[in-house]
């Protein structure tokens, strides 16, 4: 710094600056890149990665050009939030664009997008939807990285503090993923960091001698970067060779809760103000059986007002012990035997489909348990995945219109059965449900005259606003259209009403048939459109009875409900696989396994919950917390810096404050009454720079401050790197608090103290 550099020299770091922000600009957006496939442990398939890259090219390109145009740090944010949520409305919400804009229409959509899944934090399980919050959510944080990590590295002179953003995002999915791709997605996520890291600190530190490669114009920093690219190579493969054999690498995430190994599952949960699933053209599962039937997962007899669930407790009790169909007492009931071979294709999950009331378990790939109260059929706690398979008979009861008609329902299982909420809504429906079955006598003809009135006087669509109201039931009857669970959840409402003890049950329509063979065996592929909640009823002597009170569903073998077989048949959106995950909160058990597939006489074994929702919200709350910090520690140096520019004309005055500060921050305060050559020599005390170089910058600003000369361009200039020079010699200490602290960022920034 003692003389100035040439022309030539000039040119030469001119051109080593330009290629270092250059390998910046790419390493960081290499490094967004691994962060956007690392969402492959979120997301199942590999349909998210168009989209999720696309966003990450932009955003760095969006950033890198609003820089060059030096816009502001609060309007680059801004514009650049724009234009991410553009391009990921087009992906996500592409039908409710107006005129290729995302406005009024869109933004409702995606807003109750983003609220149901904000509901669901903690609870849903990966692989999750990617058109749905989530999808959006996740589109949105990679816009944020791209542009966050650029101001880091670019606007602030950052170095690891550019890794902030991409380190949140993964530690987070990480925590909460399923174990896919984790090694070698973690591999390269680490050599793209030390790449990063190595490739803006060489920027940073641009004219400085390295060790390792002294400095040399127009040459270090390609041989630099060739050097640190091979380091990075090197500690990724001693990664990838030594991490998969370190204790612990290869069990379940932290927060995993061994499900969605397969694919969507249906939870035991029906909400009166939610769906139960997306429709998708995907696959689920095969049934190969003589007849068609409901696939059961299984029954809820709780009721709060809102939301039908199963106690936990009931299913802990789950064991090897399968239905009996002997205890059924009335005449004029028929039983037929169903033999069923599941084959799972991409359902997940611990909830076998199964026809009602299974007998008699004939093979299986994993082992099974029964809970016969609500009719769950449950798989060993890691879930299903693809390919298990299990062969069940399953006896189906079908009771003749006669035999319901001359029974009665006095004597349910439990109690629960016939519990009510209490809430605003109860003395409005009784009104309801008194009209409707005026003039039926017996509780068949009752129960025929509320399916009756939903099936005769209402719609079924899914096109229908999301509530969160305390009078979600009331709003349904009002809208005469729904979905599934809303008529099922109302139907078994009216029926405990009028004192006839009732459930809903979960789980799916026969699916698409096509013969095999010749053979009288049918092949029922079921899709995720096919998932389906029914209401069922309790008749003594029989037992649990099904009625169908959705429009344009019926339910093989049941006649006494006057109601011909139906079911969606018609052809979904072929979507990715990895949007196939079922839209609703999550309930997910772990089961503890046996060494075999059990049979009936097998005896019962105990399950177990694998709940992880209160530390996924810890979870999330503190990635939410850090990236505030994260934008604090970015967006306040840079408002100070701002704010001091606009106060003070005097380039050079502040430049010489931000000089003392830094001295100060280093080496403890200096006195107010020292003039400018007893603070220069302070500095040559302490060897903060050469003396003669200290010298000269003391002489020129007491020229500048006394004799009222204007400082050249070169002095000034100098000055600058002096600044710059040991700001990047500050401790890690004093830097992480510049970020944190306004008074330290004021000082540093050359904000007006007490002295010249």
């Amino acid at each position: 710094m003692t003389t100035p550099p040439s022309p030539i020299t000039e040119k030469r770091i001119a051109y080593d600056r330009t290629i270092r922000d250059l390998l910046g600009v790419v390493t960081l957006w290499s490094l967004t890149v691994v962060t956007a496939i690392s969402f492959c442990r979120i997301f199942r398939g590999w349909g998210f990665l168009l989209s999720y890259l696309v966003i990450a090219t932009s955003a760095h390109l969006s950033a890198y050009m609003l820089r060059r145009a030096k816009l502001p740090f609060f309007l680059s944010l801004v514009a650049s939030t724009l234009f991410t949520y553009l391009l990921a409305a087009y992906f996500q919400a592409r039908q409710t664009l107006t005129f290729g804009l995302p406005l009024g229409r869109t933004w409702s959509y995606v807003w109750e997008e983003i609220s149901g899944s904000w509901e669901l934090l903690g609870d849903a399980v990966p692989p999750l939807a990617l058109h749905s919050g989530f999808g959006f959510i996740g589109l949105l944080s990679v816009g944020f990285i791209a542009f966050l990590s650029d101001a880091f590295a670019f606007r602030f002179a950052g170095r690891v503090e550019s890794l902030i953003p991409s380190t949140i995002v993964f530690v987070v999915l990480s925590s909460v993923g399923i174990d896919r791709n984790r090694v070698i997605v973690t591999t390269l996520w680490i050599a793209t960091a030390i790449i990063s890291v190595a490739v803006l600190r060489l920027r940073v530190q641009l004219t400085r001698s390295s060790k390792l490669f002294g400095y040399r114009p127009g040459q270090t920093t390609l041989v630099s970067a060739s050097y640190i690219a091979i380091l990075a190579i090197v500690a990724s493969v001693i990664a990838l060779i030594v991490g998969p054999r370190l204790p612990g690498a290869t069990e379940d995430s932290w927060l995993s809760n061994h499900s969605g190994i397969s694919g969507p599952q249906l939870d035991p949960l029906v909400d009166i103000r939610g769906r139960l699933n997306d429709p998708t053209d995907e696959i689920l599962f095969s049934v190969a059986a003589e007849s068609p039937s409901y696939w059961r997962i299984t029954s809820l007899p709780n009721f709060d007002g809102t939301k039908w669930t199963v106690s936990q407790d009931l299913l802990d009790t789950a064991g090897g012990q399968l239905a009996n169909a002997s205890t059924i007492s009335e005449v004029g009931v028929a039983q037929t035997d169903v033999t069923q071979l599941v084959t799972i294709q991409s359902l997940a999950g611990n909830f076998a489909p199964v026809a009602d009331r299974p007998v008699q378990l004939r093979s299986a790939t994993r082992s099974l348990f029964y809970e016969p109260e609500s009719g769950t059929l449950l798989v060993s706690k890691e879930g299903f995945k693809r390919n298990d398979n299990y062969q069940i008979v399953s006896t189906v009861v079908v009771p003749s219109a006669d035999a319901l008609r001359i029974s009665t329902s006095s004597s349910p299982p439990d109690a629960e059965y016939l519990q009510i909420p209490k809430n605003q809504e109860i003395a409005q429906l009784q009104q309801v449900v008194a009209e409707i079955i005026k003039g039926s006598t017996g509780n068949y003809e009752k129960l025929l005259a509320i399916q009756s009135y939903f099936r005769d006087n209402f719609t079924y669509s899914l096109d229908v606003p999301a509530s969160d109201s305390a009078t979600a039931t009331l709003e349904f009857l009002n809208r005469k259209t729904g979905y599934c669970e809303q008529f099922s959840s109302t139907f078994a409402l009216f029926a405990r009403l009028i004192g006839i003890p009732s459930r809903v049950a979960i789980g799916f329509t026969p699916g698409e048939q096509s013969p095999i063979g010749t053979s009288n065996v049918q092949l029922f592929n079921v899709r995720s459109q096919h998932a389906h909640a029914w209401p069922e009823v309790w008749f003594d002597g029989i037992g649990w009875v099904l009625f169908e009170p959705t429009p344009g569903r019926g339910a093989p073998s049941s006649d006494y409900t006057n109601v011909a077989p139906a079911q969606d048949d018609s052809t979904p959106p072929a979507v990715a696989p990895t949007t196939t995950s079922l839209d609703q909160t999550s309930t997910t058990l772990g089961i503890i396994p046996t060494t075999a597939p059990v049979d009936p006489t097998t005896p019962s074994a105990t399950l177990t919950t694998a709940s992880s929702h209160s530390s996924a919200r810890i979870l999330i709350f503190l990635a939410v917390a850090i990236a505030f910090i994260a934008l604090w520690a970015i967006a306040m140096p840079r408002f100070i810096r701002s704010a001091v520019r606009r106060r003070e004309s005097n380039g050079t005055l502040v430049q010489w404050r931000s000089a003392i500060a830094q001295f100060e921050a280093v080496h403890g305060e200096i006195p107010s009454q020292l003039t400018v050559f007893e603070i220069g020599e302070r500095f040559a005390e302490h060897n903060w720079d050469d003396a003669e170089f200290i010298g000269r910058i003391v002489n020129q600003i007491t020229q500048h401050l006394f004799a009222g000369l204007e400082s050249n361009t070169a002095f000034h200039q100098e000055l600058d790197d002096f600044v710059t020079l040991h700001h990047a010699k500050l401790p890690m200490s004093i830097r992480i608090r510049e970020y944190l602290s306004p008074r330290l960022a004021w000082k540093l920034a050359g904000g007006y103290q007490s002295r010249p």
